[in-house]
Parts: structure tokens; C-alpha cells; sequence
């Protein structure tokens, strides 16, 4: 036993001392190169900091990563030469009109804290393609980055409408949305949104399929469709629903217009305004594109007389001569209104008066518009036969200095911005039909639905 005692005390005894001798060795290792995830700055990384982590204090991470995007997913990283074109573009038309409406300081206090950038996009089992996600108001992780085009409006679009519709998610997390808002559809949600068509969807009130996963799901399509579509736009893609899901559309319009303005102050018209400014930037809306039930504008009008100092010197006489003859019928003209049924349709209604009452004169057009936006009026040989039409025949003689005008003009249809500033592509905007062959002579009006 006193042999194992000792053997014992001398084993005690070494380790003690080799213990000590590692706590007196000094190291020598350089601790910066053992975190390999710090590396060195480029040009990219600096204008991100610039433009985003400086005074937004938001995070751009492009660097491939994949704990941050979803496991069993084949995702390709993005092309640094994608970053900035993308970027610039987040800052022009999701952050700029935030700020302009909501103040200088609104992206700031509320938005995620971290992008992060995928090349390709996210294929989902069910079918479905992933092109945004966000999680928990912090981060957005935007795909298809490598396709990327800043000069295309649809490419720039689809990035931003998953940004606005990611971001409505941040924001109904900072203020939750009207609780009775899923009342408005209930019933038309289902798990597999895949399921079910887009034509489907607007019959039940909703602006896209996706928009029956959730009501939260379908609070974001809302919201972020009305601003990339904008008023004219989404308009028009709710007018061709049936009139039952019309009005849960423009009721649901109604509670994300009054939950902006008020949880956050925002005035969602003007906020739509800014996005629709900033995306004429890219591509400037064509007015002759955009006229006919289902399609954007369907009503032009114009009072040429209270409109006087800035219609045509040559409308605005043959005006005054129609008006004229009417006053001899013992009748007052008053104003014009084309309203534009389908691209190749229009209805010419004049406005009179008679004593006190107020009617109408109306005449049906064939309208042709080549690629150019050049349009050709043509009076349709087969006209209705109810009172407004038989009152156009009646007053054709006294009205024929503005129906030869319009019948016998070839007219490129434009905005009329440039003669009288103001906003293109939205309601209220100014648009004129220029005689062809002389663009100082012209007929405009202000463009609605």
C-alpha cells in the first residue's frame, strides 16, 4: 500500500507541474485571421454603407450565405454586378416616395434591418415560385437578383411589389391592421393558393391569387398592388370583376387607404402618386395604350370654355361657332365628353342645356390607333336609337364645326404635360388629341374612369 501511496503522490505532483508550465507560456497567435468572415471592403461594400447602412443603418448582404435562405433549396448566389442597379432602384421607388409622403426620417424608424440578396429564385414543392420573404420585421430576402434589369418596368416592378408586400407585413407588425378586414372574404381563403386561378380569385373579391392564402396574405397584395399598379391600373383590373366582388375590392381599397393614414399618417393616394412618379422614370405611361373599359382610362373630359386660355386657338373657335348655332336652337352647349368603351370604341357625348334642364347628345365612333398613337375617328355607320342619340341627329347641323373637326383629323394621342404641367398616368391627369397634321391644333381634357 505504500508503494501505490507514493507512486500516487508523484503522479500528483508532475501534473501539477506541467500545469504550471502552461500557464506561464505566453501566446503568440494572431487572433484577426481566425473570424474568416471579416473581409476587406470593396467599392460595393462602401456605396452599400453609403446608401443604406448609414442612414437607414439597414445591412445589404449579398455575400452567399446559406444559413440565411431556406434549407433544400437549390439557390445560385447574385452577381455583385447586380447589387447596385437593384439597390438604386429599392432607394428610388420603395424608399424615396416613403419619405416624401411619410417624412424624412419614416423608413428610418421603421424598416427591416437587413436585406439579403439571392441570384436565383426559391421553387417550391407545391409548384410556386418564391421571389420574397420576410421574417419577423428584421429581414427581406429578395431573389432572382441575376435577372435583374433596372431599365425594364416589369423587372423593376416584380423586385419592388415584394418589397411593398413584405413591407406591409413589417408595418401590420409595428400597428396590426383592421381585425374585421378577413371578414370582407371570408370563406374565399384556402391553404393551397396554387390552386385556384387569377380570374377566380378577382370573382371572390380578391386582387391575386396568392391573395387567398391568408388574410394577412391578402392584406399585403392589396396594399402593395395598388401602388405598383396605381390608381388608373388597378382600377381598370378591378372594373372587369363581377360587380359583387367589385365591391369587396373597393371596400378592402378602403380599409388599407384609412389603416395609413391612421397608424402612420400617410395619405395612400399620395403615397401611390410618388411609387407611379418614380416608376415614369423608367418608362413613361403611352396615354394611347391605356384607353378602354378593363384597360386604364375610360372618359375623357373637357369644358373648352372654362378651359379656354389653354385649348387651341383653332378648337376653341370652332367651339365658340357650335356654341353659337346652339344658342340659336335656343339651347346652351356645355361641355364634351368621349368615353371610351373598349381601345377601338368611343362615345362622343355633348352636355346642353334647355330651360333648366341638362341633356345630352351622343354619337358612336370606331376608333383606330396605330403603334404610332396615331388615331383614326370614324362615325359608326349603325347608331342606337335612344333619345341622346336621336338628339344628335337633331343638333348635327349645329354641332358640325367640332364633329368635322373630330371626323376629318387623323390625331396623335399624348399628355399635354409639356404645355400644361401636372402628373401623367394618374386620375385627373391632362390628355390631348394632336391634330396630326398640325400639333399646335389640338382638343384636351382631363382623363378619368
Amino acid at each position: 500500500m505504500r508503494n501505490i501511496f507514493n507512486t500516487s503522490v508523484v503522479t500528483l505532483f508532475v501534473l501539477m507541474t506541467l500545469a504550471s508550465c502552461k500557464k506561464e507560456e505566453k501566446l503568440n497567435a494572431n487572433l484577426n485571421i481566425i473570424d474568416k468572415g471579416i473581409i476587406d471592403k470593396t467599392a460595393l461594400d462602401v456605396w452599400l454603407d453609403k446608401n443604406y447602412l448609414t442612414p437607414y443603418n439597414i445591412e445589404t448582404k449579398y455575400r452567399f450565405d446559406r444559413f440565411e435562405l431556406k434549407n433544400g433549396l437549390n439557390i445560385t448566389p447574385p452577381e455583385e454586378s447586380q447589387v447596385i442597379p437593384l439597390m438604386e432602384m429599392v432607394k428610388s421607388v420603395w424608399i424615396e416616395p416613403f419619405e416624401k409622403v411619410g417624412g424624412a426620417d419614416f423608413i428610418k424608424r421603421i424598416s427591416p434591418k437587413q436585406f439579403v440578396l439571392a441570384g436565383s429564385a426559391a421553387y417550391n414543392q407545391d409548384g410556386s415560385i418564391t421571389l420574397g420573404t420576410a421574417e419577423g420585421g428584421r429581414k427581406i430576402v429578395l431573389y432572382v437578383v441575376n435577372t435583374f434589369d433596372k431599365t425594364n418596368l416589369a423587372s423593376v416592378k416584380q423586385a419592388i411589389q415584394v418589397i411593398q408586400h413584405e413591407y406591409t407585413h413589417i408595418l401590420n407588425q409595428t400597428v396590426d391592421y383592421q381585425t374585421d378586414y378577413q371578414m370582407i372574404s371570408r370563406g374565399g381563403y384556402m391553404g393551397n393558393w396554387t390552386l385556384g386561378t387569377l380570374t377566380q380569385a378577382r370573382a371572390l373579391g380578391f386582387i391575386t391569387a396568392y391573395a387567398r392564402a391568408a388574410p394577412e396574405e391578402d392584406y399585403a397584395e392589396m396594399s402593395s398592388n395598388m401602388l405598383m399598379m396605381g390608381r388608373v391600373g388597378y382600377n381598370a383590373a378591378i372594373s372587369t370583376a363581377p360587380a359583387d366582388a367589385q365591391v369587396k375590392l373597393k371596400k378592402k381599397e378602403q380599409y388599407v387607404v384609412d389603416y395609413f393614414k391612421s397608424a402612420f399618417n400617410i395619405d395612400f393616394y399620395a403615397l401611390q402618386t410618388e411609387v407611379q412618379n418614380s416608376l415614369y422614370k423608367i418608362s413613361a405611361p403611352v396615354l394611347a395604350k391605356m384607353l378602354g373599359a378593363g384597360i386604364g382610362y375610360t372618359k375623357l373630359y373637357s369644358n373648352p370654355v372654362k378651359d379656354a386660355a389653354k385649348q387651341s386657338v383653332e378648337f376653341l373657335g370652332l367651339w365658340k361657332a357650335a356654341t353659337n348655332n346652339m344658342t340659336g336652337y335656343g339651347l346652351g352647349l356645355q361641355d364634351v365628353t368621349m368615353t371610351f368603351k373598349s381601345a377601338t370604341a368611343m362615345t362622343l357625348r355633348y352636355s346642353f342645356t334647355q330651360g333648366s334642364d341638362v341633356l345630352f347628345a351622343d354619337a358612336d365612333y370606331t376608333m383606330a390607333i396605330n403603334a404610332s398613337g396615331v388615331a383614326t375617328l370614324q362615325l359608326a355607320e349603325v347608331q342606337p336609337t335612344t333619345p341622346n342619340y336621336g338628339n344628335m341627329d337633331i343638333l348635327n347641323d349645329a354641332l358640325s364645326p367640332v364633329n368635322d373637326y373630330f371626323k376629318n383629323n387623323k390625331f396623335k394621342i399624348d399628355w399635354i404635360n409639356q404645355l400644361i404641367p401636372g402628373n401623367i398616368g394618374g386620375l385627373g391627369s391632362l390628355g390631348a388629341f394632336y391634330k396630326q397634321t398640325d400639333p399646335k391644333s389640338y382638343f384636351y381634357g382631363t382623363m378619368g374612369q
